[in-house]
């Protein structure tokens, strides 16, 4: 009787421990130099900076993204498994260096709690976007998504 229950502990915890850390397996270099990796059952071509973004939660330098001043009609994705996470009618210049969205797609996002701020991560995949800031005056819906471009696509919607 112990064996059986030391034996199905074991095994639980084993589960437990490689199911609740994401995947990060770095396999092999794409031909563009990105490394393939693998996170949360998502495998995808990714630059260091987008690595130490979107998986290891870093920031990118402010007014360095490619799409900080995109103002093309469509929506914004998630760098890794593709999620829109954002459109464009709710992308405002705040001056502050990044891509700034008074508004989500609420379902498709999670905001959670770090330290004083609150982290912005893709719902499905679990990558780092950014943060959240409210009440910060910038348009009337008091709340600001701010954004690293490296860790979202743009689809552009042709309106032809």
């Amino acid at each position: 009787m112990f064996k059986k229950i030391s034996s199905i502990l074991i095994i639980s915890i084993i589960f437990i421990i490689s199911c609740g850390k994401p995947n990060k397996g770095d396999s092999t270099l794409a031909d563009d130099g990105k490394k393939v990796v693998t996170f949360n059952n998502c495998e995808v071509a990714l630059t260091p900076q987008e690595i130490n973004v979107l998986i290891n939660k870093g920031t990118e330098f402010p007014f360095t993204g490619e799409l900080l001043n995109n103002k093309e009609v469509g929506t914004y994705s998630c760098k890794i498994c593709g999620t829109e996470l954002f459109k464009s009618e709710d992308k405002f210049n705040s001056g502050t260096g990044w891509p700034s969205f008074d508004d989500a797609i609420v379902e498709n996002i999670k905001l959670v709690p770090d330290g004083d701020r609150v982290e912005v991560t893709c719902a499905v995949c679990g990558a780092h976007m950014g943060h959240v800031f409210y009440n910060e005056g910038f348009t009337e819906k008091g709340t600001r998504y701010c954004i690293n471009s490296v860790s979202l696509s743009f689809k552009k919607i042709d309106n032809k």
